[in-house]
């Protein structure tokens, strides 16, 4: 793992930084303002600094994974809202580039960069846990049309979504090969979509009903069967990456910064529960890296990233956790003119909740880690 940079990468992070300073929205500004989010999207992708790494031809800068990564760090380091249309950018882009037809990617790919066309993700089921191989939603082929018939839970974005990157079955005969990937279109008849209104006051997520949905035999992505292999690798994408550790290294500021505020800095035990937080975010801040080094050098490690999510989104609650025990009693309000910081920590301690469900349960990752990384036998 080399840990310097080229001159032409110093050069590149200088030019986004120096874009980032007179460019980046006020915080909250965004807020629920979906154009708003939309110009958003696109004046990144106007100045060169969306999709970096996708190839010039599909509308990316067709630059490097690390500066794809500097990107990241740096969007990271002033807190930029992300883009709407992160999901199709990260995973539904690159999906269809590596398994769509050529008609697929002339139609969907365009509007993705622009915001055009907002899309959602469909993976978990609410009676299949964090097994997605378990899902039932079933996708009946009858004639040129798939007919989908089931129920989603926590798609994100659902209600703002014009398309769907949903996994269904299309077969019993195997757990894993009888899933298969469709586009569906959201405003389909048929398509209901119910927001779920989250502990914290959000509702980004939402459930997706599908009673007798017609899909096209055009938008199957791939082929039959195909389906677990295309959402694997797109959860590759999900769970590395280098750009959390910065992310963690505001979190950790955030928290002495709280500490301070509290008068609570000389405390032994909580400048001892400090020390192994930053040391914890440490060690992820280096396991990107290899990650990174790993992508650098085109090989998939999926192991690796299941090691990452498990630690990382486990490290996102402890900062949450140890802020609240900092603050005592108050800091449970949260829309109450005492609370602290505004009821940020109350808000970031309950969403935070979250972090270990999303994109596979720590429980499922640290079978992964167990069986995959450390060879121990399956009981």
């Amino acid at each position: 793992m080399d840990m310097s940079y080229t001159p032409a990468e110093d050069a590149f992070r200088a030019r986004v930084r120096a874009w980032l300073e007179t460019n980046v929205p006020a915080a909250g500004s965004l807020a629920d303002d979906l154009e708003a989010m939309r110009a958003w999207q696109r004046k990144l992708h106007s100045a060169g600094l969306l999709a970096v790494s996708w190839p010039k031809e599909y509308g990316g800068a067709g630059l490097s994974p690390m500066e794809q990564a500097i990107l990241n760090e740096e969007l990271a380091r002033v807190r930029a809202p992300g883009v709407v249309n992160a999901m199709a950018i990260w995973w539904v882009g690159p999906a269809i580039m590596k398994y769509g037809t050529d008609a697929q990617k002339q139609r969907f790919i365009p509007k993705i960069l622009d915001a055009e066309e907002i899309w959602a993700t469909g993976y978990s089921e609410p009676s299949s846990g964090s097994d997605m191989a378990a899902a039932k939603t079933r996708a009946e082929r009858q004639g040129d049309y798939y007919v989908v018939n089931g129920q989603k839970i926590w798609t994100t974005l659902a209600h703002i979504s014009d398309w769907y990157f949903v996994l269904v079955r299309t077969s019993n005969e195997s757990k894993w090969g009888g899933l298969s990937l469709l586009l569906m279109d959201m405003r389909s008849p048929g398509v209901e979509i119910k927001p779920i209104r989250q502990i914290d006051g959000g509702a980004e997520f939402n459930e997706v009903f599908m009673t007798d949905v017609k899909v096209p035999v055009a938008n199957l992505l791939g082929k039959e069967g195909q389906g677990w292999e295309i959402v694997s690798s797109a959860l590759v994408n999900e769970r590395s990456g280098i750009a959390g550790s910065i992310r963690g290294d505001q979190a950790l500021d955030w928290l002495i910064t709280t500490t301070r505020g509290q008068k609570k800095e000389k405390d032994p035990k909580v400048r001892q529960r400090i020390a192994d937080l930053a040391i914890k975010g440490a060690i992820m801040r280096y396991a990107g890296m290899r990650s990174l080094t790993d992508s650098l050098r085109e090989q998939l490690n999926p192991h690796l990233s299941a090691a990452m999510k498990l630690m990382g989104t486990s490290l996102v609650q402890e900062y949450s956790e140890a802020a609240m025990e900092i603050l005592g009693p108050y800091a449970t309000l949260m829309w109450d003119e005492h609370a602290p910081f505004n009821g940020r920590w109350a808000r970031q301690y309950l969403y935070d909740r979250s972090m270990t469900i999303a994109g596979g349960t720590s429980e499922v990752q640290r079978n992964i880690v167990a069986q995959r990384i450390l060879g121990l036998p399956r009981r």
